[in-house]
């Protein structure tokens, strides 16, 4: 008995996350074709003589004309698809409203599907995957898709390519690729032979073939993002370089150093302005843990994570003691096990060092913070610092946002299980360093402070070291662009990196002919090893409650630059989130709103498999029913400028010396500095228009957000924290969020009046008039999706229990209401095809003049797609004051039904009433009624026999139940689906 009910308890947290009653609704792999009810994108070949180019205003235009691309990613082998399975790709790409697809991972180092041979060097390109891809492109181009040629990725460099230790370079050789001559020569060689081999399918080398868009010249690849990381050190000490890569780097460093000063003394001259000693009021008590006990320390122990202190008089530095710290269960997370004193006092725009001895029983991280010990626990700074089995001293600089009395805190803090030892642990007012005691030019031994010691150096030493990581950032990609366009005859827009940080990053980045940026909602982490399959985590949580923005914030809050194209490579709500359906509003609203120029969601595919109904990845949508079937309203709206832009957009401005001196601000946290509230993004376009400005922006005047609502200044978009999105355009409305807890959500011409659960709702045009106005449109209702026999540990993990086909989508139930000028509309519900059955159709008329009420259940109607279709335009000729109408016809139940089966409808009025069964080719079997009725609620039934009273095959039937009013204001006409199953 205990044995089954621990069973059974397993069982439901396991599938607590589990939804019941969902339904299939799988869009065929093979779909190429149009549908009256979906938005049309034509198929239409790219011709060879116009290219992508950029107008004055800074946006993309082709032929002359604006285009803006709404696009995707394939990314590894699924950009190398079977050449018999290009044509549905392409062509199914289409149909849903893709534009742009972005060649990713190309030059992975995993297996056979790479543009390089698996095993062999990087230098000769795979003739097959060659071919594969080139086919790839020809399917696009015939079908009016470009591509995004990305260059360097996730090549790993050999020793066979000429790289001396290459199987040492760590990370892709990010960051040493933009200054390793021998690196930067072999990308020019890959690129030479990637875009001018002529594909024998276009008859064009991708440098001559406008079907090529954009290029990218590296992937999330920057210097100054690595330094600012504290990365850009020798492997051994916890960074990301070789010795040789060090030695190299230091090399330039002194070089530059040398170039702009000439000599040691106009070195000192420069450096040595504003430099103080250090202080000696060490505020740590007991710090070498001499007395009898360790006093005034204490732990903090969270989410499972255990371990003990004790003192050590075995172990230790100086003295007779050190704190031992014991980790019996680390759980991956810094934070769950602190080790910490509190009681400090700190001050504002003070310096002050943490400094320490410590060691572990193995190469262990730690991460240790200066930060408040009462709401809202504000991190002031700190760092992750890798220890050895000897001890090492080891110095931190931390500069507090804030004055704190008596409500600091020092915390050392440890994510894996293992012994840690400390020992003189003191806090004190830093001094301002220059040039260093032993350093000088003549002897080429100047540092390269890290940037979290930033605060603790001179204002010009500060700078130097922020010029010199942007110069050779500003070298590499203005070299590679030079090289692409003057050498290879690149005729198209290019761009550097992407994923930056801030103004230190786009100071490099504003100079190529575009800016990119990349943006996920709860991207998966890895407590443990990197991309476990089994040992990862999500929130779980929706962005429509996240105070602080989301994704939009920090996406749109300057990184786009003024007169140049900004685009977003990159953006997801990664599966199995459960809100995620919700990324296709976010994005396609707010890029709108901001005139962002395209759009990729990371990614389509990043495999070999098109055809399964199971979704196998975080990223990939191709499978992904719920997130497709959303693509083409919001393509449709993006593609076409259905929502306006921004009416007062904001323009910032930065001196090019206070970028340089931003690392003494800059705290060091994952998602950059923010100089002003980035929820502003939610309320106004932000751009940059210049990095050498005579002076920066006052941002102490911009204006705190924290209502938590937040309506565009064009007034089409609303964002409530509370868990709501609405977008309420003239072509374009729509609504995310909690229907079961929010009613009556108002966007623009559409209102979710009620629902049972969380989802999105999206109406569009189809024909370019305003909604009230178009005489067809298409309701897409999304919500969550699973595979099936997906199993849930809690609510963050599926670990690696993905389940199987097919995907099942939640049944959502809403009640929306239209503002349309008609007389009636038809909704027809649309199969997976987006085609309409013409004999299943319900007549709906206004309840008020030119508001249509909608009751749309997907229990019973199980697709997410709605075409209606708009009869008359307020003609007037008919008393709307007598046109509450509220005919009904119920699903026959039971159905399946084998003997009986009963239908219900509902007559407001007297009314002829004509009610068929039809068989699937459409010919009539049985007249059940065809005569006048009363007003009222009836019954009727059938037996399964035909007018000859001859019992029928087990199939399909559909019912079709016609009722006319004698007043001739109104008429309702409904087809169902029955099924016999004998």
């Amino acid at each position: 008995m205990k044995i089954f009910f621990f069973f059974l308890i397993l069982t439901i947290c396991g599938l607590a996350q589990n939804f019941s009653g969902g339904f299939n609704f799988y869009l065929p792999y093979e779909d190429t074709s149009s549908s009256r009810f979906l938005p049309t994108f034509i198929k239409q070949t790219i011709t060879n003589d116009k290219f992508i180019e950029i107008n004055n205003g800074g946006n993309f235009i082709y032929n002359g004309s604006p285009i803006r691309f709404w696009g995707t990613n394939l990314v590894a082998g699924s950009a190398f698809p079977d050449k018999n399975k290009a044509w549905f790709i392409a062509g199914r790409m289409r149909k849903l409203g893709f534009n742009l697809v972005r060649f990713h991972h190309m030059d992975n180092p995993w297996g056979n599907e790479s543009i390089f041979e698996y095993g062999s060097d990087t230098r000769h390109l795979n003739p097959v995957t060659q071919d594969e891809f080139e086919f790839m492109i020809s399917n696009l181009k015939a079908n009016g898709i470009f591509a995004d040629i990305n260059l360097n990725v996730s090549r790993q460099f050999t020793t066979s390519d000429g790289v001396p230790y290459a199987d040492s370079l760590v990370e892709m050789a990010k960051g040493v690729t933009l200054f390793d001559p021998t690196l930067i020569a072999l990308q020019q060689e890959y690129a030479g032979q990637l875009l001018t081999h002529v594909n024998p399918y276009t008859g064009l080398a991708l440098v001559n073939d406008p079907v090529m868009a954009m290029v990218e010249i590296v992937n999330e690849n920057s210097l100054y993002r690595i330094w600012r990381d504290n990365e850009l050190k020798l492997f051994a000490d916890g960074g990301w370089l070789t010795l040789r890569h060090y030695k190299m780097l230091d090399s330039l460093w002194n070089n530059f150093l040398i170039l702009k000063y000439g000599t040691t003394p106009a070195l000192a001259s420069a450096w040595n302005q504003g430099a103080q000693s250090s202080g000696t009021n060490n505020q740590i008590v007991n710090g070498g843990f001499e007395s009898p006990s360790i006093t005034n320390w204490s732990m903090e122990q969270h989410n499972g994570a255990r371990g003990t202190y004790s003192k050590d008089l075995t172990t230790y530095y100086s003295g007779t003691a050190s704190a031992k710290i014991s980790v019996t269960n680390g759980t991956g997370t810094n934070w769950h096990l602190q080790f910490k004193q509190t009681s400090l006092n700190l001050s504002k725009d003070t310096v002050y060092n943490i400094e320490f001895m410590a060691k572990s029983d193995s190469v262990r991280n730690i991460s240790v913070a200066l930060m408040r010990d009462n709401d809202p626990y504000t991190y002031y700074g700190g760092k992750d610092i890798q220890l050895s089995v000897q001890w090492n001293k080891y110095s931190i600089f931390v500069n507090p946002t804030e004055n704190n009395s008596g409500y600091g805190r020092l915390t050392f803090e440890f994510a894996s299980k293992g012994n840690y030892w400390l020992d003189d642990i003191k806090l004190t007012n830093s001094g301002t360093e220059g040039l260093l005691a032993g350093e000088s030019l003549e002897s080429r031994n100047i540092k390269r402070i890290d940037f979290s010691d930033c605060i603790s150096y001179t204002d010009q030493r500060v700078k130097d070291i922020a010029q010199f990581y942007t110069a050779l950032q500003d070298s590499f990609f203005s070299c590679m662009k030079s090289f692409l366009k003057g050498t290879l005859g690149v005729k198209i827009p290019i761009v550097g990196t992407n994923w930056n940080v801030g103004p230190g990053d786009m100071i490099v980045q504003s100079k190529l002919d575009y800016t990119d940026n990349h943006a996920y909602w709860d991207h998966p982490s890895f407590p443990g090893i990197p991309w476990s399959t089994t040992d990862w985590y999500i929130n779980n949580t929706s962005m429509l409650k996240d105070t602080a923005g989301g994704t939009i914030a920090g996406l749109f809050s300057g990184t786009a630059f003024k007169g140049k194209p900004y685009t977003i490579s990159e953006y997801n709500h990664p599966f199995p989130n459960r809100f995620q359906t919700e990324a296709l509003l976010f994005i396609s609203a707010y890029s709108s709103f901001h005139s962002a120029d395209a759009l990729m969601f990371f990614d389509y595919n990043s495999g070999t498999s098109w055809e399964d109904d199971f979704i196998s990845s975080y990223f990939s949508i191709n499978r992904n029913n719920a997130m497709l079937t959303l693509v083409p309203s919001c393509s449709f709206a993006f593609r076409n400028h259905f929502i306006t832009g921004s009416v007062q957009p904001i323009l910032l401005n930065y001196k090019k010396d206070d970028v340089l001196l931003l690392p003494k601000k800059d705290k060091g946290a994952w998602n950059g500095l923010n100089l002003f509230d980035p929820k502003a993004a939610l309320v106004h376009s932000i751009r940059t228009e210049s990095y050498d400005a005579l002076s920066t922006t006052d941002f102490s005047t911009f204006p705190q957000y924290t209502s938590g609502i937040y309506k565009t200044d064009t007034g089409e978009i609303l964002f409530n924290t509370n868990g709501i999105l609405t977008v309420g355009a003239k072509n374009f409305c729509a609504a995310a969020g909690f229907f079961n807890t929010n009613g009556n959500i108002k966007a623009g011409n559409l209102t979710v009046v009620s629902g049972n659960d969380f989802g999105v709702v999206t109406w569009v045009s189809l024909n370019g008039d305003s909604l009230p106005q178009a005489i067809t449109s298409l309701i897409t209702i999304s919500s969550k999706i699973q595979n099936s026999n997906m199993i849930w540990d809690g609510t963050t993990s599926i670990h690696d229990k993905w389940g199987s086909a097919p995907t099942q989508i939640s049944p959502l139930s809403v009640i929306l209401n239209l503002d349309i000028m008609a007389d009636s509309i038809y909704l027809y519900p649309l199969d997976s095809k987006g085609k309409e059955n013409l004999l299943d159709y319900t007549a709906i008329y206004p309840f008020q003049p030119g508001v249509f009420n909608l009751i749309i259940d997907q229990n019973i109607t199980k697709t997410l797609w709605f075409g209606i279709e708009k009869y008359g335009n307020l003609s007037g000729n008919r008393d709307n004051s007598t046109s509450i109408i509220n005919y009904k016809l119920e699903q026959n139940y039971p159905n399946p039904f084998n003997g009986y089966t009963t239908f219900k409808y509902v007559l407001p009025k007297e009314s002829t009433v004509s009610f068929i069964i039809y068989d699937i080719l459409g010919r009539r079997i049985k007249t059940l009624q065809n005569q006048k009725m009363t007003a009222g609620t009836f019954n009727v039934s059938w037996d399964g026999r035909d007018d000859n009273g001859k019992e029928v095959v087990s199939g399909i039937y559909f019912y079709s139940f016609k009722a006319n009013s004698y007043d001739g204001i109104q008429d309702f006409i409904s087809t169902k689906k029955i099924v016999l199953m004998k």
